[in-house]
């Protein structure tokens, strides 16, 4: 590990780096595999569903079964349900009734809720930009146009601590101290590449918009693929305590097979379902 240079800037290594992630540039439509995996309370769990995606307007499609529940769908339960009902009731005040369920917990479908994911997610490290609309065949024919608009205010305090290698890449060790709104700028820190200021990992304090998930730190891992940034791996680092007395360890999201969509049919219907209060995404870009 080599210690940070004093002479650098490392708010300047911070600007460069969102720069990098904003001038990237992605496939106009992308396919890939959501891996879901983690333990279970003490069962391993490992979901795979095909997804694809269209970067540059945010809409993303999934089969919302997996390949593992296609290949040995769940047994149908049998038996009822049973429920003890307690009423409680107060002089003058009234009376409370509560249902209790009995026993163990429904199976899950999802480990962690449906995964409408995308792999080019970049953490509020990209502008936000305004594309300008091609309206004449020249215009049409010619590259996109993208004016940044960003804010004057920092979001963060910026330190550098180390630049060491990261899978034989020299980066930037970034820290990373909210200024506000901390439940949004979620970074803590972040590794970027001293040739190309793109991210290679990243620290965060807590992921998508589900608690618990929000409440505990996610090491992010990143891929560069054609010059552009992609997300491989996002990892809880703590347990995830979840609703119904279920416990989740090694929650791990990954992203396989990432390519550009092609033209034929796919042997499967991926389908742009309603977000829910289980549906496992990112918050705004």
């Amino acid at each position: 590990m080599d210690t940070a240079p004093a002479a650098v800037d490392a708010y300047s290594i911070w600007l460069h780096a969102r720069s990098a992630v904003t001038s990237a540039r992605y496939p106009d439509q992308l396919t890939y595999t959501i891996a879901v995996s983690g333990l279970d309370g003490g069962t391993p769990v490992a979901d795979r569903y095909r997804a694809s995606a269209d970067p540059a307007d945010g809409a993303i499609r999934i089969f919302p079964i997996s390949d593992e529940q296609l290949a040995k769908p769940p047994p149908v339960p049998h038996g009822i349900n049973v429920n003890f009902g307690i009423v409680l009731c107060i002089a003058r005040g009234g009376c409370a009734s509560k249902q209790i369920p009995v026993g163990h917990p429904a199976p899950n479908q999802y480990l962690l809720g449906e995964p409408l994911l995308e792999p080019t997610y970049m953490f509020g490290l990209r502008y936000k930009a305004m594309r300008t609309a091609a309206t004449s065949p020249e215009a049409q024919s010619s590259l996109r146009v993208i004016a940044v608009v960003s804010s004057g205010a920092r979001d963060y305090r910026v330190s550098l601590i180390d630049t060491p290698l990261l899978d034989g890449v020299p980066t930037y060790h970034l820290g990373l101290t909210p200024l506000r709104k901390p439940k949004d700028n979620r970074l803590r820190e972040l590794w970027i590449g001293t040739t190309d200021y793109l991210p290679r990992k990243a620290v965060v304090a807590g992921n998508f918009t589900l608690a618990p998930l929000v409440d505990v730190p996610w090491s992010v891992d990143f891929s560069i693929l054609d010059g552009a940034p992609y997300i491989t791996r996002e990892s809880a680092v703590d347990t995830l305590y979840l609703t119904h007395r279920r416990v989740v360890r090694e929650a791990t999201i990954a992203f396989e097979d990432i390519h550009e969509r092609s033209s034929t049919i796919y042997d499967v219907p991926l389908i742009e379902p309603e977000v829910q209060d289980t549906t496992l995404v990112e918050p705004g870009p």
